[in-house]
């Protein structure tokens, strides 16, 4: 009986050693994974698609940005139904506030076509203007207007800007140093007008922008630095750009800013000392065109204010300890 016991104890004794073995070959095995993927910063939100990165510092030192989303079943634009707001402090480390705003909240729109958002902090408030579809067209859109007293939403559409319509515009807003704000949009001919301070209409007549080149295709910014005023774009096949010393241009045109990447709607931040390029690409996770995914990567400026080329890389950029 004794010997029984003992045998019995012995294989109990060898079974959980060997569980406890396998257990830890299995954590470490999980480590390594997650090691690995660490050495990777990009796409920087994956739990979810997501595109048109509108990237800002606001007040409170953190940086925000706010993007479109894509559906993982989606085949087409169409399907796009909601932004999102996410807040970081190390440029790695996002947090996801949620869906800010919806198509069901939107009266005068329809379903889903919930297109590149841009956002403004003015009149203490915090505003998105987006393109958004009034009977599910890119053809007929508006330019809408939402609001929130807090970086994280949820924002509240107060209607659209009378006069910025037509087909899927991509809006940029942009306010100068003397408070004066601008609005830039359009599909294969850029326009931009100054803004009233309401942002719901528009101080003067749309103009067209000179911008040195004929292969505007859609996603203008507009950001200034040491005085220069740059507008970007993406042109189909990567994103261009050209420099003027006004907001209104005419705009000398400089070449390629992110030209090797086909899908490029971006925008540009100084945080920390350092400049960071946001951007979207489908190269993730099977992704496509109608599925990508939000990404980082620095942005370099020569003593003369021209650009170093962007290449969109898995690395993207590192946290900021």
């Amino acid at each position: 009986m004794k010997f029984k016991i003992s045998l019995l104890f012995f294989v109990i004794a060898f079974v959980s050693c060997k569980n406890q073995k396998n257990e830890t070959k299995d954590q470490s095995a999980k480590k390594q994974e997650v090691s690995v993927e660490k050495q990777y910063n990009n796409p920087v939100i994956r739990h979810i698609r997501t595109a048109d990165p509108s990237a800002h510092v606001w007040k409170d030192g953190k940086v925000w940005m706010y993007t479109s989303q894509d559906m993982e079943d989606a085949t087409f634009y169409d399907s796009m139904d909601g932004y999102h707001a996410f807040s970081s402090t190390d440029m790695v480390n996002w947090t996801d506030h949620g869906e800010v705003l919806h198509s069901r909240d939107i009266p005068w729109g329809a379903k889903g076509w919930m297109w590149a958002p841009t956002a403004i902090y003015k009149n203490n408030k915090y505003y998105l203007l987006y393109p958004h579809s009034v009977k599910g067209s890119k053809d007929d859109m508006r330019c809408g207007v939402a609001v929130s007293d807090v970086p994280e939403g949820p924002f509240k559409d107060i209607g659209w800007i009378e006069g910025v319509e037509g087909q899927w515009l991509d809006p940029c807003v942009f306010t100068d140093d003397d408070g004066k704000t601008y609005l830039y949009w359009g599909v294969r001919e850029p326009k931009m007008a100054l803004l009233k301070d309401n942002l719901l209409e528009l101080a003067e007549k749309p103009r067209k922008i000179e911008y040195g080149a004929e292969n505007f295709l859609e996603a203008s910014y507009m950001h200034k630095r040491n005085g220069i005023y740059y507008f970007s774009y993406n042109a189909g096949l990567g994103g261009f750009y050209a420099v003027a010393d006004n907001p209104y241009g005419p705009f000398e045109h400089k070449g390629g800013l992110n030209p090797k990447q086909r899908q490029d709607h971006h925008s540009i931040v100084e945080y920390k000392g350092k400049n960071y390029f946001f951007y979207h690409w489908q190269g993730w996770n099977e992704g496509s065109k109608f599925r990508r995914n939000t990404a980082i990567e620095y942005l370099y400026y020569n003593e003369d204010g021209i650009i170093q080329e962007i290449y969109a890389t898995k690395e993207g950029v590192q946290r900021i300890k």
